[in-house]
């Protein structure tokens, strides 16, 4: 789980299968690509998501940024309130698993579609510049995998200081946004590469794994932060 200031991470778009939640995780500044996690109605087939956050970031389809979106349930697994607060500022809390795809295919099952179908007949000579004598393609395969882990993120470093009572305790002064968006179901994702708004890869996550308990202390779990945006006391260091 993550939190972040702004609320433009998150967009939703409308597509053929109904509203897509879309997440934009951004790469570290020496990367030039990022990652979108997409998430449909429970019922809403992959594809359709696929297709729908494919437009969205490349433009073609119109997506509303999560600052305008409306207080309530703003698109599949996303949640956003207006909160009493310490401060004005807004908050994005994100809920994600860990996965890891991995997949081979073979191009010539579907040679049409990649348009392989001319490259592959032997009866005239192919690719002039890469060989003196005639070529076709004999077989092409396809490998990809991909990972979605916290190492894939960069973390601001988080300090517990241990606190003792001194006075009155402080009443939040404020009213600010809080939005909570959760993918623990199939979701999708794209790599984008972050220029050309090029989608460089996607997939499709059908059995996301259980996201990581609470760790436990004496004192037994430590309990969620509230959705009011209210946290409650840190723990002691040690």
């Amino acid at each position: 789980m993550r939190t972040t200031s702004s609320l433009d991470p998150v967009r939703v778009a409308e597509g053929p299968a109904g509203p897509v939640t879309a997440l934009e995780v951004t790469g570290a500044e020496d990367m030039d690509m990022d990652v979108h996690l997409l998430l449909g109605g429970p019922a809403a087939p992959a594809a359709e998501v696929l297709a729908t956050g494919i437009a969205a970031v490349s433009g073609a389809l119109p997506s509303v940024a999560g600052d305008a979106l409306p207080d309530g349930t703003a698109g599949p697994g996303l949640a956003i309130g207006t909160v009493d607060a310490f401060s004005p500022r807004p908050m994005l809390s994100v809920s994600t698993v860990v996965f890891s795809l991995s997949a081979e295919h073979d191009l010539l099952e579907d040679a049409a579609l990649f348009d392989l179908l001319t490259a592959t007949d032997s009866d005239y000579g192919h690719f002039p510049g890469i060989s003196g004598s005639p070529l076709a393609i004999s077989s092409a395969r396809q490998s990809a995998m991909a990972r979605f882990h916290a190492e894939g993120f960069e973390a601001a470093a988080v300090t517990a200081v241990a606190a003792r009572p001194g006075g009155a305790a402080r009443q939040p002064s404020h009213r600010a946004r809080r939005a909570a968006v959760r993918f623990d179901r199939p979701f999708g994702f794209l790599a984008v590469h972050r220029a050309s708004r090029l989608v460089l890869a996607a997939g499709w996550v059908t059995d996301p794994e259980p996201a990581a308990q609470p760790r436990r202390r004496a004192a037994g779990l430590l309990p969620p932060p509230p959705f009011s945006g209210v946290r409650p006391p840190a723990p002691p260091s040690h």
